[in-house]
């Protein structure tokens, strides 16, 4: 987990496009910053971050070996999503699949910077181009409680995909920036996660814009009340450990060579990991003994700490940027257990 001496990071450093390209645990070229004069509109946050390729579908073959011979079959109804720069295959899909192309996908979002709710701060891609995704921040200052240190950063994430997955989404990307802990949380009455529309005309797209600012701002608005709540509220020393046992119970024994005891190693690995970010992190020595520090200390176990593990189409790096941005299933159970007694 990330502490205040390593990011020393202020609420005025979250208008730099680069807050988030230092630092252990950083997402590198997985965020490219964008300055404002680069990216006024779409077209120019997709040109400033090297996305203006496009997506070319090519037949696919199956090459068949029979002793010395070898023979190409095409395979019928599919084709391959390959990148026009690279020539890259991004993903296999339907012959009936059509693509939707970078410049296409987030056009939709000029009507949101134009009006002046929200700007462009980074875009990228990970998997080798199969997913891209953009980042906006809205223009609101939260600081949670009205605590000094506890000023969370307002982001957008935009996505589309080039492998089949699914269309265009948008979701809330919430950021505290003591340590920049992701909480993209699941939260009663608002959204965090939202396919986009893609409309013509001029109103529709006025309309849409205004729908992603007012989901967005009920998530931010959802977000700061609870917030204050869990940080109003004390956890003493025995609870935070009844909480730590309940969010990673330690499994039963199992008919292996161990008796389960490699799994029961690894739970306590992950609540030892947890504990010590909750006891000892700096930027959490002001909220310590409440349940939004026992929150924060869970969130940057997952997004700094949590071990990552390179795939054939994934790096660590795109896997802890996924991570900080996307649902993780050990945060919701940690906001669940933590909100249960907040609720009574």
């Amino acid at each position: 987990m990330q502490t205040v001496e390593e990011t020393r990071l202020r609420i005025e450093d979250a208008r730099s496009p680069l807050w988030f390209g230092g630092g252990r645990g950083a997402w590198g070229d997985v965020v490219r910053g964008l300055r404002p004069e680069q990216a006024s509109d779409a077209a120019g946050m997709i040109a400033a971050a090297g996305l203006g390729w496009t997506v070319e579908q090519h037949p696919l073959e199956a090459v068949v070996k029979a002793g010395e011979e070898t023979r190409r079959v095409q395979v019928p109804r599919h084709v391959a999503n390959m990148r026009s720069d690279t020539g890259a295959v991004l993903g296999v899909v339907g012959e009936g699949y059509e693509p939707l192309q970078n410049r296409a996908a987030f056009a939709f979002c000029d009507a949101i910077t134009d009006s002046g709710q929200a700007h462009w701060i980074g875009a990228g891609e990970t998997r080798g181009g199969a997913r891209v995704h953009a980042l906006m921040r809205i223009e609101r200052e939260i600081r949670i409680g009205g605590a000094e240190g506890e000023e969370v950063l307002p982001l957008l994430c935009f996505r589309n995909g080039h492998d089949g997955g699914p269309a265009v989404t948008v979701s809330v990307a919430p950021f505290r920036l003591a340590c920049l802990n992701g909480m993209l949380l699941p939260l009663e009455g608002a959204q965090r996660t939202w396919k986009a529309r893609h409309t013509a005309g001029v109103e529709a797209k006025l309309a849409d814009a205004r729908r992603t600012l007012g989901i967005a701002w009920r998530y931010y608005d959802r977000l700061e009340e609870l917030g204050a709540q869990l940080l109003g509220a004390c956890l003493g020393a025995p609870e935070f450990e009844r909480f730590l046992a309940q969010l990673v119970p330690l499994p039963e024994p199992r008919p292996d060579k161990t008796n389960g005891g490699r799994a029961v190693r690894n739970a306590e690995r992950v609540r030892e990991a947890i504990r010590t970010a909750y006891r000892t992190s700096p930027d959490l020595a002001e909220i310590r003994g409440t349940r939004w520090g026992a929150l924060q200390a869970v969130t940057g176990y997952v997004d700094h700490a949590q071990p990552t593990r390179r795939t054939s189409n994934r790096t660590p790096t795109e896997a802890r940027f996924e991570r900080a941005t996307e649902p993780a299933p050990l945060k919701d159970r940690a906001l669940a257990l933590l909100t249960e007694e907040v609720a009574r």
